[in-house]
């Protein structure tokens, strides 16, 4: 069965993916947004959703990998062994999340940097004026991405600690 979705959001697809397999459907292949599932047992495999970075993935030789896509990467594994650990995908958002910030960052000070120098002169730079507002609109447009990814990571770190005790 070919099922069509939009990858934007790879938590959300992974629950998705996860949910298919509750109801028997396990993921064989997928490319960014053709996902194909076969028949099996219910509730026989959990999916990790990861994104293999310059030396791989800290998942690759514990777990059966399904398929690649570019540099996305499902692994699967028996559902009675336990879900995967948290540690690996806390890890990975806090990457994320570590570039993101350094864009906010650096977008702020280039941005205020050169509106500041605009209105130190008499005449007005209308092109830096308006590539330095650009600046500051892309620091409002990663804000809620770096928003989202510190949420998760936070309910991931609230979780791993009630089930740590």
């Amino acid at each position: 069965m070919h099922k069509y979705r939009l990858m934007i959001n790879p938590y959300a697809i992974e629950k998705w993916v996860n949910d298919m397999a509750c109801a028997g459907w396990h993921l064989k292949k997928f490319t960014w947004i053709r996902f194909t599932f076969e028949r099996g047992e219910p509730n026989s495999y959990i999916y990790r959703h990861d994104e293999l970075g310059r030396f791989g993935s800290p998942y690759e030789e514990d777990y059966e990998q399904v398929d690649r896509s570019g540099h996305i990467v499902f692994f699967r594994k028996a559902a009675q062994e336990g879900p995967f650990d948290k540690k690996t995908k806390i890890g990975n958002l806090s990457k994320k999340m570590m570039l993101l910030l350094s864009l906010i960052l650096l977008n702020l000070f280039i941005g205020l940097i050169g509106l500041i120098g605009d209105f130190s002169e008499k005449t007005t730079d209308w092109v830096g004026f308006m590539l330095n507002t650009l600046n500051l609109v892309v620091v409002v447009l990663f804000t809620l991405p770096f928003y989202k990814l510190m949420r998760i990571r936070n309910r991931s770190k609230r979780e791993l600690n009630v089930f740590s005790d």
